[in-house]
C-alpha cells in the first residue's frame, strides 16, 4: 500500500512539473545598477515612420519597481515618428507580454506600446496606449503602413504607473490594462515569429519598465 501511494506521489509530482505554467522571461531595459543618462541595457533603438534616430536613456522613475526606467529623450514633435527599442531575444510568434509604464505630461503625445512579431521597423504588431486620445489599439504595421485592427476607450492617466498586457496566440490577441481585460481581436496579417520591444510616439515623455515575456509557442 505504501509503495503504491509513493508511486502515485511521484507520478503526481512529474505531472505537475510537466504541466507547470511557463515562467516569464524578464527583459531588463533599464538596470537599477547603471547611472542615469546611460543607454538601454536590453534593447536596440530603432525608428518607425519619419524623423531622426531614437535617443533612449535610463532615467530615475520613482513610480516603477526598481526606481529606474527607459525614456525616449529626443522630443521630436512629428506625430508620424515612432521610436522603438527592440530586444534581441526571445524570438517567438506566440507569447504573453506585460509592460509597466508611466506617461508624464509632455508635448503633443503621451503614448506607450508593446511591439510583437517584429522583423524590422516596417513590419510588426503593436499594442498602443494613447493617453491623449484616451484609448488602446491593436495595430498592424506592414511595409511601414499602419492599420488599426481593434481599439477601445481606456482610462489612461499621467504621473502614475500602469500595466499593459497582450496575449498573442496565432491569429488571436487579447489586451488588458491594469490587470483587467479590455478587448480581443483576430488578425492573420503577420504570421511569422519575431522579436519584442517597446514603442513611443513623437515627443512622449514616457517611462518604460522592463518587459516580462512568457513564450507560448
Amino acid at each position: 500500500m505504501r509503495s503504491s501511494v509513493a508511486a502515485f506521489a511521484v507520478l503526481l509530482a512529474l505531472g505537475h512539473s510537466v504541466w507547470a505554467a511557463p515562467k516569464p522571461l524578464r527583459v531588463v531595459l533599464a538596470s537599477p545598477l547603471v547611472q542615469e543618462g546611460s543607454g538601454p541595457d536590453g534593447c536596440t533603438p530603432a525608428v518607425s515612420g519619419f524623423g531622426g534616430p531614437a535617443a533612449w536613456e535610463v532615467r530615475v522613475e520613482r513610480f516603477l519597481l526598481d526606481g529606474k526606467a527607459l525614456v525616449e529623450t529626443s522630443h521630436e514633435t512629428k506625430l508620424n515618428r515612432f521610436p522603438l527599442c527592440i530586444a534581441s531575444l526571445p524570438v517567438a510568434k506566440n507569447a504573453e507580454v506585460e509592460l509597466s509604464f508611466v506617461a508624464h505630461v509632455g508635448g503633443k503625445a503621451r503614448a506607450a506600446g508593446i511591439v510583437l512579431r517584429f522583423t524590422d521597423p516596417q513590419d510588426f504588431y503593436l499594442v498602443e496606449a494613447d493617453a491623449v486620445a484616451g484609448h488602446m489599439r491593436l495595430v498592424r504595421v506592414v511595409n511601414g503602413e499602419r492599420r488599426e485592427i481593434a481599439s477601445r476607450a481606456a482610462v489612461l492617466v499621467t504621473g502614475k504607473a500602469q500595466s499593459l498586457r497582450v496575449k498573442a496566440t496565432d491569429e488571436d490577441f487579447a489586451v488588458a490594462l491594469d490587470g483587467k481585460a479590455l478587448f480581443e481581436a483576430r488578425d492573420g496579417g503577420l504570421a511569422l515569429p519575431g522579436r519584442f520591444g517597446i514603442w513611443s510616439r513623437a515627443d512622449s515623455l514616457t517611462s518604460f519598465g522592463d518587459l516580462f515575456i512568457t513564450i507560448l509557442d
